[in-house]
């Protein structure tokens, strides 16, 4: 069995539809992050960066933390969703670095500077949209002439790109509007019993 720590944002959302994908048995426990439950020393034994997801796995006896980790490692576990040969699989580790290193990243900042911050810094706000709707741009482009963003087939770059453009986007003016390859590729991605599932999980009542 295992058991996944997350919440219902987009990296939490990348584990659980790679689970789902996988078909795999799982409990998913909600952090409660705004009562700082994930600062707890019980929890740091699990993960010391006092972050979420955290998956373990008790049949393996492993824990994994960080999103890109745990997918890489669920991938290997089930030997699925990673190109097996080593241009695809370089392709799919590129897809999920960018997405965990520049994507993410630049979504957090938008969200701090333009929500959680009691005033707002528009100078950074602009910033960070700036920059996430120049990402946007770049896997755009690269969904022009393939269905998928690595290997030829769907992998864990798309799982790991599909909840930051299904939900982070909606922070950025137009969202997604102006990406026509990527909003065909998302109405693919999106119509996959499995993404439809995982996208659900720990969702408030």
């Amino acid at each position: 069995m295992i058991d996944l720590y997350s919440v219902f944002t987009a990296n939490g959302q990348k584990i659980h539809v790679m689970l789902e994908e996988c078909g795999l048995a799982y409990r998913a426990h909600a952090v409660n992050l705004y009562g700082g439950a994930h600062k707890t020393a019980e929890f740091r034994m699990l993960n010391p960066f006092a972050r979420v997801p955290v998956l373990v796995d008790h049949g393996a006896g492993v824990t994994v933390a960080e999103t890109s980790a745990i997918l890489e490692y669920l991938a290997d576990k089930t030997g699925r969703f990673m190109p097996q040969g080593a241009g695809g699989r370089a392709e799919a580790q590129q897809w999920l670095s960018f997405v965990a290193a520049n994507v993410g990243p630049l979504f957090r900042g938008l969200f701090k500077f333009g929500a959680a911050m009691p005033d707002n810094n528009p100078a950074a706000v602009k910033f960070f949209m700036t920059e996430a709707e120049a990402a946007f741009a770049v896997i755009d482009g690269h969904l022009e002439d393939r269905a998928w963003l690595a290997g030829g087939e769907y992998s864990v770059a798309d799982i790991a790109f599909y909840p930051v453009a299904a939900t982070s986007a909606k922070q950025l003016p137009q969202g997604v509007a102006p990406y026509t390859n990527l909003r065909r590729w998302m109405d693919v991605v999106a119509a996959r019993p499995a993404v439809v599932r995982g996208m659900a999980v720990l969702a408030p009542a």
